[in-house]
């Protein structure tokens, strides 16, 4: 199995990301932010220098985790919560989400990355349910006009599944895959993500999977995936909290396993989101799975 890792995990300052990277081995890297933007927000120019720190250090780009959709309304009269200012993202209409999404597999060819990422829609603060089948139509028809394009940059776009959008778990977004059934359309897939996903917001379908059997399930359309733990703390007012991967609830020996007998080659990407002594931990512990 493959291995990456999200630059901004080790830091904004992408050189020093690759140094970082490739000291420890890393022969492939994500980029989401660097430089204090997101990736699709690069300047020409800043394309042009990524290319040449990649050069110097003999690295390759697996996936472009641009913020397609994620600050953007599914609805009008949705409303929405900014979120984390550390957590670099694009804002605007969907309209202006289409062009950056042009924008990002441009950016995918010029670094020659094979995928950029898109999310399913932020979860709006007024409606309670989410990802029912009306939402779930509102999301395909605008991930059937982007597939053109990806088509036309022979680029794949992977959905991710996050706690913060319409469609949290893996299962959801399996199902737009499949139904727009797409060679140029993905999954990026995060198990953490599922795992925090906010039961009580979701049809009584969605909660009976187990991250396990939502794996199986959603194998063959799995394209990339993310790797973060989590501990659950019963009576937290934020009860997942960010640990070291191996130290949390995840069962990445399992996944890990299960992967390793599929004919699906998806690239492990780390994104820790702990600090940086815990981050080399989960360097060391996930490469003793592969």
């Amino acid at each position: 199995m493959s291995l990456s890792i999200v630059t901004d995990q080790l830091s904004q300052n992408f050189e020093n990301a690759c140094a970082t990277a490739k000291h420890h081995g890393f022969e492939t890297i994500e980029i989401h932010s660097l430089w204090g933007k997101t990736v699709e927000d690069l300047s020409s120019a800043e394309v042009k220098t990524v290319k040449e720190i990649l050069l110097k250090y003999n690295l390759r780009v697996s996936n472009l985790a641009s913020t397609i959709f994620f600050m953007a309304k599914l609805y009008p009269n949705d409303t929405i919560s900014s979120f984390n200012d550390a957590f670099y993202a694009i804002n605007g209409k969907a309209k202006d989400h289409m062009e950056a999404a042009k924008r990002a597999l441009d950016i995918a060819v010029q670094l020659d990355s094979p995928s950029i990422r898109a999310f399913p829609f932020r979860a709006p603060d007024n409606r309670q349910i989410i990802g029912v089948l009306d939402d779930q139509r509102e999301i395909l028809d605008h991930f059937t006009r982007l597939v053109p394009f990806a088509k036309n940059a022979k680029k794949r776009i992977l959905i991710e599944n996050c706690p913060h959008t319409h469609l949290p778990r893996g299962e959801m977004t399996n199902f737009v895959v499949k139904t727009i059934d797409s060679p140029w359309l993905g999954l990026l897939w995060d198990p953490a993500n599922s795992i925090r996903a906010d039961l009580k917001r979701l049809a009584t379908m969605y909660r009976k999977l187990t991250i396990l059997e939502e794996m199986e399930l959603i194998a063959p359309l799995i394209g990339h995936i993310h790797v973060k733990d989590y501990h659950y703390v019963e009576g937290l007012a934020k009860p997942y909290q960010h640990v070291a991967i191996g130290k949390g609830d995840l069962p990445y020996p399992q996944i890990v396993e299960f992967m390793k007998k599929t004919s699906n080659r998806a690239m492990f990407s780390l994104e820790p989101e702990v600090d940086d002594i815990e981050t080399l931990v989960s360097i060391d512990y996930f490469k003793s799975l592969l």
